[in-house]
């Protein structure tokens, strides 16, 4: 979490709509308010080098360079021409520093599609150019890539990581920091370690041993294979404690990280995740985020003088800071934030979707769809309109547009008359803003009024008037506010387009009234203690309904005034203020769903988007539950009973529960969350313009309990008389290390369908140095259709001193083939890494002596290691 991400949490974002084909955008600028950016620009000249810089510093400068100036800004020392860092989200989307409106950025797919995507090398190119778009935003930091594991099908930041797998976690990771770090900027990899949840993550305890087995094999691997690839230039460190401290002053980050991984890099904490002073800076963690600092800053001065950290520790983590600027100094800018739409960058935004969405389920040849034959579709479900482009939270941006998978279908159908849409049900968990076109303000046009008033006062402080009925403030007010106490009032005229029971809704910071023609209608009378992630992250839980008799027609005033919290005393976080107006028009579910049916029946085909948004899978929260909601699950079984043929397009991050209609339905496609060109990506498999080739990176099961998820009994966070724990009681049985997974997966880890078919042969392993060996093996495609081909390797262990997963993945290549060719793909393995697992007793990897067997496709071969080898290090 970083607070840029404020902008994520309110509904300010203007976006164009891509209708067929043609963007409608603007180029938006948002100034740079440091103004101690600009004055580093084109200076190198009399600059000291950068060992030198060092000495020059007194200790005062040193300290002031160990944290944040501001939320999104390092601290720069001008006098030695040290500029500030503008350090940003994410790798799915690169944010800029407003607060409340956001410019709009490039909008790529969430990791789980990067990570069913099994291309290192194309991870590597979105690196260079998210660094581009990061330029844009004149920042030089990137938070991102997030490398934790998908542990639990119900973890609300799963969507935002790659896989359930280590080894594909950490190598398509590491691609993308090559990628950002080529362009001279640096990448700040997150969160280490072992941060797989969100429920109370800022102060839960992972109650194991990091030289435990399970958090070595499993959690810490996919770091350290991340280190193999690359030289990250930061690494975050998360809020979590692991087996009773905080991993931001645990003694692991200098035992492990520095010492046996020896990496060099910036340490800096998650936002607000420095707990002290002392402790932190002799764990090594060398920038506390975000600024203004709490545990540095005059405390840690102090704590030098009175002997409690050493000024050598400051020295070590003010080079590394220091490091970190050098690495890059050569994108700082003092140019305003502008957001520009790139052919070249929507185009690898297209091939990135297009080769990570995972096509499940293809029965009866209802898939590629025969445009050629003009047939009559019937598109059922409010995404083919409303698109889900992204999780919520860090990884949440704005985008310069969307493509729409209803235009996008109309696009390619010779006929596009002969498609019919249908909304369908409701997919929102809360209630969305208030439509501009249905609102008037003062004025008489489009919008709402906003007013703020001091305590006591009548007259209002501050005016303005939004597009949007939103109100955000964290440590900045609005002019004219006192913190003593402060209200504000959002209002405006709502003509409802339908006559019924309508639903208005506050979400609100504090105690409120809500006014329709000056009546009360709603109102709380004390708000409960509201946390910076609620505010930022689960809107749900600050979201007031109120239900209003409301006639077609017919103009209503409406006014939400809110209390202002009284601020805290925390030295952890600022304390948030906001209100959004909402409103809902009554639907009727059962007419809805009877006339996607009777669009049903007379179609060819039935399209229906259906899935879960960023209001359901954020940072902040886990999933209750993996079910669709019942209404969706409805329409679903409903269209399919009459449909000739149908098929399913899937919008999430974590798997779903389709138990309940997989078996109606004759095709299935996991869209991931797919960015901006998410609805020509889907549309381009659907009509065989693209042949998918995305594998599953993570196992979906059959059912969502204990028997078919290990964790299922032990996650999230349980509450003990210590506070709230995580036990790994699965130990390294995860997704598809789990023994009866064959039993209890709908679709197994790596599983993905092709249009076209692949043979293998002639399975190959090779010594070529005393260190590594390689896989060769024989692939053709044998079918009608050019497609890519994801060759994975794994390695199945002899039986072994201690429990060892069946197979493990230990490579894996992705091969473009035309119908008819063939090629030789070969993978190189390390035989310590291919052949090891942790061994808690002597607390190093272990090479058991044995006959060991790697598997590619259908095929294997045997490899016989002669003599036990132990190891540690990277």
């Amino acid at each position: 979490m970083s607070l840029a991400e404020i902008s994520s949490a309110n509904d300010a974002h203007v976006v164009a709509v891509a209708h067929n084909g043609k963007l409608e955008s603007e180029v938006c600028a948002n100034e740079i308010s440091d103004s101690e950016a600009s004055q580093h620009v084109d200076s190198d000249h009399g600059r000291l080098p950068y060992p030198e810089l060092l000495q020059a510093l007194t200790l005062e400068e040193k300290v002031a360079l160990l944290s944040g100036s501001d939320f999104v800004r390092s601290t720069g020392i001008p006098r030695l021409d040290i500029p500030p860092l503008k350090i940003v989200d994410s790798i799915n989307g690169v944010k800029g520093s407003d607060l409340h409106h956001g410019t709009p950025t490039a909008v790529f797919p969430s990791s789980t599609l990067y990570g069913s995507t099994w291309n290192n090398a194309l991870m590597e190119e979105l690196g260079a150019c998210l660094a581009q778009q990061a330029k844009l935003k004149s920042a030089q930091v990137i938070l991102g890539p997030t490398i934790n594991i998908h542990r639990d099908p119900r973890g609300g930041r799963n969507f935002e990581c790659f896989s359930e797998d280590p080894l594909l976690s950490g190598q398509l990771a590491a691609a993308i920091v090559r990628g950002i770090q080529s362009q001279g900027l640096a990448a700040c990899p997150k969160h280490f370690a072992c941060n797989e949840s969100e429920f109370k993550r800022r102060s839960y305890d992972v109650a194991e041993d990091y030289n435990g087995r399970t958090v070595r094999e499993i959690y810490l691997a996919a770091f350290q294979e991340l280190l193999r690839g690359c030289e990250p230039a930061a690494l975050m460190i998360s809020y979590n404690k692991l087996n009773g401290v905080h991993t931001t002053e645990s003694p692991f980050l200098k035992d492990m990280l520095r010492d046996e991984w020896k990496y060099n890099g910036c340490l800096v904490s998650d936002w607000f995740a420095t707990k002290s002073t002392a402790a932190s800076m002799n764990a090594g963690l060398d920038l506390e985020m975000p600024g203004p600092t709490v545990f540095r800053g005059q405390r840690l001065i102090d704590a030098v003088r009175d002997g409690l950290v050493e000024e050598k520790a400051v020295d070590e983590s003010a080079a590394r800071v220091l490091a970190l600027v050098e690495a890059a100094r050569s994108s700082v800018s003092g140019a305003p934030e502008r957001s520009e739409i790139r052919p070249e960058t929507n185009a690898l935004a297209l091939r990135i979707a297009s080769e990570g969405i995972v096509l499940l389920k293809s029965d009866h040849y209802v898939l590629p769809l025969d445009m050629r034959r003009a047939p009559k579709i019937a598109v059922v479900g409010v995404p083919a309109t409303e698109p889900v482009i992204s999780g919520g939270g860090s990884a949440s941006a704005p985008p310069q547009y969307i493509q729409r998978p209803l235009d996008c279908l109309r696009e390619a159908h010779p006929v596009p008359s002969l498609i019919q849409y249908v909304r369908g049900v409701n997919t929102n968990r809360i209630v969305p803003t208030v439509p501009l076109a249905q609102t008037m303000s003062q004025t008489g046009e489009p919008g709402f009024d906003i007013a703020y008033y001091n305590s006591g006062c009548d007259e209002p402080a501050y005016t303005e008037r939004q597009a949007v009925p939103v109100v955000a403030m964290v440590r900045d007010l609005k002019p004219g506010l006192e913190e003593t106490g402060f209200r504000y009032e959002i209002s405006t005229t709502i003509t409802p387009a339908s006559t019924g029971v309508h639903t208005l809704a506050a979400r609100v910071t504090g105690a409120f009234l809500l006014f329709v023609d000056n009546e009360l209608v709603g109102s709380l009378s004390e708000q409960a203690e509201v946390s910076m992630e609620d505010f930022l992250f689960e809107p749900a839980r600050l979201e007031h309904r109120i239900s209003v008799p409301m006639v077609a027609g017919k103009s209503y005033h409406v006014r939400l005034v809110t209390n202002a919290r009284i601020p805290k005393e925390n030295d952890y976080e600022p304390t948030p203020h906001g209100a959004v107006l909402c409103y809902e028009e009554y639907v009727n579910e059962r007419a809805s769903i009877a006339e996607a049916v009777q669009a049903a029946s007379s179609a060819d085909v039935s399209i229906i988007f259906a899935g879960r948004n960023h209001e359901y899978e954020s940072e902040g929260f886990d999933l209750v539950s993996n079910s669709l909601p019942d209404a969706q699950v409805k329409l679903i079984k409903a269209v399919a009973a009459v449909s000739h043929r149908t098929v399913l397009v899937l919008n999430c991050g974590n798997p779903i529960n389709v138990s309940p209609f997989v078996d109606d339905v004759d095709a299935v496609l996991n869209a991931h969350f797919p960015g901006q060109e998410g609805g020509q990506a889907v549309t381009d498999i659907l009509t065989g313009k693209t042949n998918p080739s995305g594998r599953l990176a993570t196992t979906w099961p059959k059912q969502f309990d204990q028997e078919h998820v290990p964790s299922f009994d032990h996650f999230p966070a349980r509450l003990t008389d210590d506070g709230y724990k995580i036990q790994y009681a699965e130990g390294v049985q995860v997704g598809y290390r789990h023994p009866g997974v064959e039993r209890t997966a709908q679709w197994q880890f790596g599983f993905g369908l092709s249009y076209t078919t692949f043979e293998y042969s002639e399975l190959v392993i090779s010594e070529v140095a005393h260190a590594s060996i390689t896989v060769s093996i024989g692939v053709k495609n044998t079918g009608i259709y050019p497609g890519h081909e994801v060759v994975q390797a794994f390695v199945v262990p002899p039986k072994a001193n201690v429990w060892r997963p069946a197979r493990e993945l230990k490579g894996y290549a992705k091969v473009w083939l035309l119908p008819g060719e063939a090629r030789r793909v070969s993978i190189e393995l390390q035989k310590k890494d291919a052949f090891s697992y942790w061994d808690e007793a002597i607390k190093q990897w272990k090479v058991e002596a044995g006959t060991y067997r790697l598997v590619a496709g259908p095929l294997s071969e045997a490899w016989t290691v002669e003599k036990e080898v132990t190891w540690s290090g990277r």
